[in-house]
């Protein structure tokens, strides 16, 4: 076990990081919007990319497992249309794999 020095660090920084959520879920939002909206976007995949990666990589580290699968699924789809634009059926599961984050994400936030 990890020292209790080491512990309260941890947990103020998982703190922080639930914090953040609300926003994390918002800019999310915003990015899906604009695709629908607009249409397929490199730069709007691009941002959204490094959203749904950051979020994969961090979730796991602070214990939120189910957090960290749903942004790893969207994380892939959209890496896959960042390098080539999609089609009408994988646009709509970038749709579908965003909009499971954004509900996981307001689940852990509490935002629901």
């Amino acid at each position: 076990m990890f020292p209790q020095e080491h512990q309260d660090k941890f947990a103020k920084l998982r703190a922080h990081f639930l914090a953040t959520l609300p926003e994390r879920e918002a800019e999310i939002e915003d990015m899906v919007s604009t695709l629908m909206e607009k249409g397929p976007s490199k730069k709007v995949y691009e941002n959204l990319f490094i959203a749904t990666h950051k979020l994969a990589g961090i979730s796991a580290t602070y214990g939120m497992a189910a957090l960290g699968s749903r942004a790893e699924e969207a994380e892939v789809l959209v890496d896959e249309a960042r390098k080539q634009r999609p089609d009408e059926k994988r646009f709509y599961e970038i749709l579908s794999a965003t909009d499971m984050l954004t509900e996981e994400l307001r689940r852990v936030a509490g935002l629901d």
